[in-house]
């Protein structure tokens, strides 16, 4: 994350926000904890215990706090603020004072055409600095991933637009597990793989259930119901993962004051 700065340091603003967007973060992350906690059923039985199939139905069900999904705009907002003031502090005061509400970090999925050309200028007027420039276009998602869709910029800009201009972002309960530190980390890792739909191989996948049945803690746990191009993302890493993003993005431009 962007360094701890001065408060005169040109973006000391920008640090202040992804601060706050990692205490909001850990904030959410510990109210999600106590919801669960507080529910009838904090872990869930295995699936040959009795319970499981109450267990499993009461979860689908239960409903998920909307103060989760404002919290988690919340975070997305500061990220998606903290690019913008990027692109202010660049600016030329002229800019800032006759086109404020034109100056924004462009996010484009597909290379501007002709016609969007103009709008991707106008977010960016007033900056003089060629390598400033090079690097906000180096940055755009077309540029950056085989996959588009999964471009960490690409999903906070659209996460806080579809925040602002059409409901809360949706969040779903899920299973999460866990495994006692002596399990081997090829195990681990398998299981991981298969929940992401890798093949494994016969053996592979016999350790796997083996350990999911006699290792594994399930518990509750909140994710998006759609990140990018993946489904069901649990909230707290998915969050952490595009305030570094972010951060990351930051700390280049910073090399250029």
């Amino acid at each position: 994350m962007l360094g701890t700065v001065a408060g005169d340091h040109p973006f000391a603003g920008i640090a202040t926000k992804l601060e706050r967007a990692d205490e909001n973060i850990i904030n959410l992350h510990n109210e999600i904890v106590r919801f669960f906690k507080g529910s009838k059923y904090p872990v869930i039985p295995k699936p040959n215990e009795q319970g499981w199939q109450e267990a499993v139905d009461y979860h689908r069900d239960l409903q998920i706090p909307k103060r989760f999904s404002v919290l988690a705009g919340e975070i997305i907002h500061h990220l998606r603020s903290s690019l913008d003031h990027i692109v202010w502090h660049f600016s030329s005061a002229e800019a800032r004072r006759d086109h404020d509400n034109a100056l924004e970090f462009p996010i484009y999925r597909n290379l501007p055409s002709k016609k969007e050309l103009p709008g991707y200028q106008r977010k960016v007027q007033g900056i003089s600095n060629s390598r400033v420039l090079t690097l906000i276009k180096d940055l755009q998602p077309y540029n950056r991933v085989p996959d588009v869709s999964d471009d960490p910029l690409l999903i906070v800009h659209d996460m806080d637009r579809f925040d602002k201009h059409r409901e809360l972002m949706i969040v779903t309960t899920c299973a999460n597990l866990t495994f006692p530190p002596n399990t081997r980390p090829e195990i681990v890792a398998n299981v991981m793989a298969y929940k992401k739909g890798k093949t494994l191989s016969i053996a592979e996948f016999a350790a796997a259930q083996r350990a999911i049945k006699n290792d594994a803690k399930v518990t509750p746990q909140t994710a998006f119901s759609k990140i990018g191009n993946r489904d069901d993302q649990f909230v707290v890493p998915s969050l952490m993962a595009l305030l570094n993003a972010v951060s990351d993005v930051a700390e280049l431009f910073a090399r250029e004051l």
